[in-house]
């Protein structure tokens, strides 16, 4: 087969799918679902409680992603996890798993909560699928599933801004907490934007033919896919849990 040239690989009308898929989650039922739930401090408790093990399985995944990722795209990623992992000492921000633990303590949760929370059925469901695809794929595959929440994440690329500012504005209708006390989300609404950029970068390095870039394509797809089902068990839990009164 021949070699299809970097000159045939339209990374313009790329971007555009994934801007339109990007958006196209919070079009989803399970989206719409968990941003119109009304919420109380046990549903939100119940929503972050959980989300702190997503979080640590985002750190696992881009782990895996970065293992099997070429030297250049390794150093992407360690820049990406730095703020994670230990925090921005330029804007005195600690690690995000911190600023998580943190942030609850305005709907009176405590890092003991945190330690002692049982991982629901549903959320190990969906964080077994995020392994198993970050692992058992072609790394642009990986890279480009990781990248995904990134994506959907980023005011850059989703109209009306990602879901931790949806969430958090939700915080701030439904409870009162100003959006600037919600540490973790106001992080994430900000470096996001810069985290989401990754995805391109890495499309304009590696994704040399089609069939490369349709190995980014699935990554993206079927991370999204599991992230659907992800924001529906969590609209479930959290449904549970009588509404407001």
């Amino acid at each position: 087969m021949a070699t299809v040239l970097k000159s045939s690989v339209d990374l313009k009308t790329f971007a555009k799918e994934v801007r339109k898929l990007a958006n196209d989650q919070f079009a989803s039922p399970q989206y719409k679902r968990i941003l119109s739930l009304p919420l109380n401090q046990k549903r939100a408790q119940v929503y972050t409680l959980q989300k702190a093990f997503w979080n640590l399985n985002r750190r696992d995944s881009w782990a895996f992603a970065q293992g099997l990722a070429p030297m250049d795209v390794k150093k992407m990623i360690w820049e990406h996890e730095e703020d994670e992992l230990a925090g921005n000492k330029t804007r005195g921000v600690e690690d995000h798993y911190s600023l998580q633990v943190r942030q609850s303590k305005e709907i009176n949760l405590t890092l003991e909560d945190f330690r002692n929370e049982t991982m629901r059925e549903g959320t190990r469901t969906c964080l077994y699928a995020w392994h198993h695809l970050v692992r058992s794929s072609h790394w642009l595959t990986s890279v480009a599933a990781c990248a995904a929440l990134e994506v959907s994440n980023s005011s850059d690329w989703v109209d009306g801004g990602g879901m931790s500012y949806r969430m958090g504005k939700r915080f701030e209708q439904d409870l009162g907490i100003p959006f600037h006390k919600q540490l973790n989300a106001a992080e994430h609404a900000e470096v996001d934007v810069a985290h989401g950029s990754l995805l391109m970068q890495v499309a304009e390095r590696h994704a040399t033919t089609l069939d490369k870039l349709d190995l980014m394509m699935t990554g993206l797809v079927e991370s999204w896919d599991i992230d659907r089902v992800w924001k529906g068990q969590l609209a479930e839990m959290m449904e549970a849990v009588p509404g407001p009164r």
